[in-house]
């Protein structure tokens, strides 16, 4: 088993790029539930369910806010796992690994048991814990000197908002493994109501605060977490068969 400590806690900065990346496959996060008119007949652009133009309110809670100031490392995060989006099956295992090791750490990073991602977090190591096994690998475990106690809004953020990655990532590589079942982390889970809650939550939190600060750093450091994860297993690719 390998150890890695992780570096220092980044800086408080703002990244003003909001757009999503659509060639990517959000192994890490994807930070938008559903639409709320999903399943709904179509409206005009610019147009509310009753007919009126949007208020400029949608976009501007702490959500919309703490994507942006945390793009960069979100970004970073992604080009970690640049092999696997390019050879989704030769680099699973090693995704799986990584996985395990990030995750892991975001469940003994302080969470108290309140959090809304609190069951879904449990099954999800619980089922990459198993994945690996059966794969004969060992996830590397982060060591840090202090481990991040990091507030439970940021770990919520993190982990239900990688579910909409995950479902899209689920059903490329149901496409490529030709019938064949896939590793259980990648069994659909239900997610929507602690997402959605959690972005009511997010959205209560005054932008400009304290608290919205700490989570912002928070979430800073949990992206660090699975770029620390992809440099810290082996990179190999493997003859996993599902």
């Amino acid at each position: 088993m390998t150890d890695l400590h992780l570096s220092a806690p980044f800086a408080l900065s703002e990244d003003a790029d909001d757009a999503p990346d659509q060639n990517s496959l959000n192994t890490v996060l994807k930070v938008d539930a559903p639409s709320e008119t999903e399943g709904r007949p179509l409206q005009s652009p610019g147009q509310s369910r009753g007919g009126t133009h949007r208020s400029h309110q949608d976009k501007s809670g702490f959500r919309v806010e703490l994507r942006r100031a945390t793009r960069r490392e979100h970004d970073a995060a992604e080009l970690a796992f640049a092999p696997f989006h390019q050879s989704p099956l030769p680099y699973l295992a090693w995704f799986l690994a990584c996985q395990h090791t990030a995750l892991h750490a975001l469940a003994g990073s302080g969470n108290d048991g309140t959090g809304h991602s609190t069951r879904l977090l449990a099954a999800l190591t619980a089922a990459l814990r198993a994945d690996c096994a059966q794969n004969g690998d060992y996830p590397a475990t982060l060591s840090v000197d202090a481990p991040p106690q990091l507030h439970p809004l940021a770990v919520d953020y993190l982990v239900l908002g990688s579910r909409m990655g995950n479902e899209v990532l689920r059903r490329r590589l149901s496409a490529a493994a030709d019938q064949l079942a896939l590793p259980a982390y990648f069994a659909p889970r239900d997610h929507l109501v602690a997402w959605r809650a959690t972005c009511a939550d997010l959205d209560q939190i005054p932008p400009r605060g304290a608290l919205a600060r700490r989570i912002v750093a928070d979430t800073r450091q949990g992206f660090a977490l699975f770029d620390t994860a992809a440099r810290l297993n082996p990179l190999k690719p493997s003859t996993l068969l599902l």
